[in-house]
């Protein structure tokens, strides 16, 4: 039986500039290592679902080497913050806020033991990831910045390392000699 992926969300407000970043970097970070397992993605609060990347994101990811490809953003949802490993917010104030909203989702389903899976980038990293809608390109660099800063603590505090398969490494098996 093949083992379920463990998802990890990344939320800001809208889905179109600072998660969508934060989903493709450690997606990257991921395919480098050669991790599988994690199944990545990210969502909005107040997102509209089918927009596209803003222009300005998707231009420093492909200004770092980082393929954008067709992303729509999406709505959070209920069962998304119930069926989640972590949710990593880009602020405090969403993270309080998704604190509860995941507690009453879980409750409704009648679970009793919720542990919390709900992350602020600052208690992550040490600091917040502002908001750079409506801003200029340098903006968004610098959000890229401390996105791309954080991802080794994110992968620490996450554990990842301790939830992803490993891929075998691959070659001839060593002779050993006979006497």
């Amino acid at each position: 039986m093949k083992a379920k992926k463990k998802k990890i969300i990344f939320v800001c407000t809208g889905n179109t500039c600072r998660s969508p970043m934060a989903e493709i970097l450690l997606k990257y970070e991921l395919k480098a290592r050669g991790w599988k397992g994690v199944d990545v993605v990210s969502a909005g609060i107040s997102a509209r679902a089918g927009d596209t990347i803003n222009s300005k994101s998707a231009q420093v990811l492909q200004e770092k080497g980082l393929i954008v490809g067709e992303f729509k953003s999406r709505k959070l949802t209920e069962r998304m913050l119930r069926d989640s490993y972590a949710v990593v917010c880009m602020t405090e104030a969403q993270r309080e806020y998704l604190l509860d909203a995941r507690w009453h989702a879980l409750r409704k389903t009648g679970e009793v033991n919720i542990e919390n899976n709900v992350y602020s980038f600052s208690e992550i990293a040490g600091y917040e990831v502002i908001d750079p809608f409506g801003k200029d390109i340098d903006c968004y660099r610098y959000v890229f910045g401390l996105l791309s800063g954080g991802m080794s603590a994110l992968l620490e505090k996450l554990r990842i390392a301790e939830i992803v398969q490993i891929p075998k490494k691959r070659g001839r098996p060593s002779k050993k000699k006979t006497e």
